[in-house]
């Protein structure tokens, strides 16, 4: 699979540019996310929303999707020269795809959608406008985030290969410099860490007086040390903090590990939780990205690892470290600094990972059950050991809510006695700000069972109050010709599922958009003269509210 992007000659494609003003970025390929590296680039639009797209070659709308959160309105082109296009956060959309979404909306009698339309169905040709910008579903700003896959693999490519008119001539920015002492696994050693800092500019970086000492209880027979750094790039229109393109890790003058994020594979994207120092990220936001990778890491990022990157060092010995990184435009940064391990006793993994206090491990599955719940946590989930946290105490703690998880694991609850009406029981998830999430689980035999991706506190619930309609711009008995008119909707567990308006009992569309926290709807001229307005609103559990209007069209 690898070697198909691999192969690609970039500067073979001329590919219209997806927007006719200045190319300026945000965000670009392979940047550090919460959960993920960013798939794409995301180009600046000057704050507005409303900016033509246009499809960068031939082909054929392949997919489409409107929701609330995510990518909001996407929209994704299939062309015939291997490549899939994808232009997201949009604000609508154009021509014969705008006239296909009001349809399958109509049909689904729903705001979010998703749908495939068949092969050559709708034809787009190179430069046409297919949608406009936008700051649609997870978008924080007006932007355009643009993506370039391989059609056949759905894996992402670096689209500043692809020879878009994006000026940069800045060099990456390196930071900081974190030392690590670890298992034979890779697995970090808690409080086996040093930090030191990193100055210079214009490509050329140093530590204070070139060295960095480490206690010789970092290194390890089982085990070894591990380097990460804090490095960013930015280009020459906006400051924004972007990712790096390529790294090189040379030890005494020998390349130990490479980095290139030329390609992105979804299916491992959410490992960007073991490439990255994830407490440092979310708790001070600084980027430090690993030089060595856990035995169970399947990113497709790493072109070259000698013992995946984990160095064997001993104790009284000085190593020659050179780390190097470049963006996609060819522009180079490199610290060189001596590493020294100072004399002393050799450390070992099992100083803290030790049988008399128990771990949940990244290989290993784990279960366990009482007479309230049980656990199935299979093996693949953790990134790294961490220490296990388990009681049961009227409330399910199960470790640390702040940990990250790859995939799912599932969890049954006992239901008490008194449950009645099943359709209304959540599974409630409390994490360590206090946040809630109700899960909508299966309820089979006096159990419920739930499939989750996150730790917490969990008890069973129920919900049986139905949504509340809030505030609104609308009144009874308005003229509401040629207004949009606007709802607030909320609900105290299990969360709103379905919302609707109809209009003399016809279905139309009512729009959600969660960062202003408004359902809207906008009248067209088709409807006109006093009609009756009903707005129903559901939760997960199906408790439902309605409310009527009569408004003047």
């Amino acid at each position: 699979m690898a070697a198909l992007s691999q192969n690609v000659d970039y500067a073979s494609y001329n590919f219209h540019p997806p927007l006719k003003i200045p190319l300026v970025l945000a965000a670009n390929f392979g940047e550090l996310r919460s959960n993920h590296f960013h798939t794409g680039i995301d180009f600046k639009t000057n704050r507005k929303i409303g900016y033509n797209i246009y499809s960068i070659d031939d082909g054929y709308i392949s997919r489409v999707k409107v929701s609330p959160w995510g990518y909001g309105m996407v929209v994704y082109v299939d062309h015939y020269n291997g490549f899939t296009s994808v232009y997201a956060h949009c604000s609508e959309f154009k021509g014969e795809l705008a006239n296909l979404v009001a349809d399958r909306q109509r049909k689904e009698q729903h705001f979010e959608i998703e749908y495939f339309p068949p092969k050559d169905s709708l034809k787009v040709k190179r430069g046409e406008v297919i949608a406009l910008s936008g700051n649609t579903g997870g978008s924080t700003a007006p932007h355009v985030h643009f993506e370039i896959r391989e059609t056949k693999t759905e894996h992402a490519l670096n689209p500043l290969l692809f020879n878009f008119e994006i000026a940069d001539t800045r060099k990456p920015v390196i930071r900081r410099v974190k030392v690590y002492g670890l298992t034979s696994e890779g697995y970090r050693i808690p409080n086996r860490a040093k930090v030191a800092a990193v100055s210079g500019s214009n490509g050329k970086y140093a530590l204070s007086n070139n060295t960095l000492v480490i206690p010789a209880s970092f290194t390890s027979q089982d085990g070894g040390v591990g380097l990460a750094f804090d490095a960013i790039d930015q280009l020459d229109a906006a400051d924004n903090i972007c990712g790096i393109f390529k790294v090189w890790l040379i030890v005494d003058g020998d390349t130990v590990f490479r980095q290139d994020m030329t390609r992105i594979d979804f299916e491992t994207n959410r490992q960007i939780n073991s490439h990255k120092d994830y407490e440092e990220f979310h708790q001070a936001r600084k980027h430090y990205q690993k030089t060595f990778k856990t035995l169970h890491n399947p990113l497709p990022i790493y072109d070259r690892l000698k013992n995946n990157g984990i160095l064997k060092l001993q104790p009284g010995n000085t190593y020659n470290i050179s780390y190097v990184c470049a963006d996609a435009y060819g522009n180079t940064s490199s610290v060189k600094f001596d590493l020294i391990v100072q004399q002393g006793e050799q450390g070992t993994s099992m100083d803290y990972y030790t049988p008399n206090r128990p771990y949940l491990y990244p290989d290993s599955a784990f279960m366990a059950k009482d007479e309230g719940y049980m656990i199935l946590f299979p093996p693949g989930l953790l990134y790294e050991p961490i220490q296990k946290v388990l009681n049961n105490q009227g409330v399910l703690t199960f470790g640390d809510a702040r940990t990250p998880l790859q995939t799912n694991y599932k969890l049954m609850m006992k239901l008490p006695p008194h449950a009645v009406d099943t359709e209304k029981i959540v599974v409630k998830r409390v994490n360590h700000r206090g946040s809630v999430t109700a899960y909508k689980g299966t309820v089979h035999e006096g159990w419920v069972t739930i499939e989750t991706r996150d730790f917490g506190k969990f008890s069973v619930d129920f919900d049986t109050i139905p949504p509340v309609i809030g505030k609104s711009n609308v009144f009874e008995g308005m003229n509401a010709r040629g207004k949009e008119l606007w709802w607030s909707f909320s609900d105290d567990l299990s969360g709103v599922v379905d919302y609707d308006i109809f209009i003399d009992n016809e279905w139309h569309l009512l729009s959600y958009e969660p960062k202003l926290g408004k359902y809207y709807f906008s009248p067209d001229n088709n409807i006109s003269g006093v009609k009756q307005v009903l707005i129903r609103v559901e939760d997960k559990c199906g408790n439902a509210t309605e409310k009527g209007y009569t408004f003047n069209f």
